[in-house]
């Protein structure tokens, strides 16, 4: 069983991922893995794009089952047939608060005005806050559902405002599994 996760930033994707990846005993990647370089402040530099495909298609290739978590739908990445697609269509406010949390919980005070992260920690929030509407190129609600419907032998979007383990359940539903 291999399966895309994917949604807008703080729609809960990596989450999801983690905890279906355990209910399943399977393997999670997280898309953030191959495209940022291990750095302190974190994400100062990323992958370039043949880099991101070097990291990531031979991981995708290492087994029949695993779970990718995020968006790849920009990276030209040679997929190998997956079963299931799925879509996390979070609210835009919901999606915000979250991330604002996270942040938080991650980085504290170096978010803060003059801290060493608070200009970065700005220009995230406005980039997560354009997913839903951003037409360029780059990381959008329509370029993400679309990869994952040209991508993905099934595709369902999960509609919960539940808790993230209670859409874990609804997409263990969808494979025919159950939680232990």
């Amino acid at each position: 069983m291999k399966i895309l996760i994917s949604g807008g930033p703080g729609s809960g994707c990596t989450s999801t991922a983690l905890i279906l990846g355990a209910d399943l005993g399977i393997p999670v990647f997280d898309s953030d893995d191959f495209f940022h370089k291990p750095t302190d402040p974190p994400y100062q530099e990323q992958y370039s794009h043949d880099e991101r495909k070097r990291l990531v298609e031979p991981a995708l290739e290492s087994g029949d089952n695993w779970i990718l978590s995020g968006s790849v739908a920009n990276w030209d990445v040679v997929m190998p047939a997956v079963e299931l697609g799925i879509f996390l269509p979070v609210s835009k406010q919901i999606r915000l608060e979250r991330l604002a949390v996270r942040e938080r919980a991650r980085f504290g005070r170096r978010i803060d005005p003059g801290g060493d992260m608070h200009e970065e920690n700005v220009l995230f929030m406005e980039w997560a806050a354009g997913y839903e509407e951003r037409a360029v190129s780059g990381r959008s609600w329509m370029s993400d559902r679309s990869f994952l419907e040209r991508s993905c032998r099934r595709f369902y979007e999960v509609h919960s405002m539940g808790t993230l383990e209670e859409v874990a359940e609804e997409i263990l539903r969808l494979v025919g599994g159950d939680r232990a």
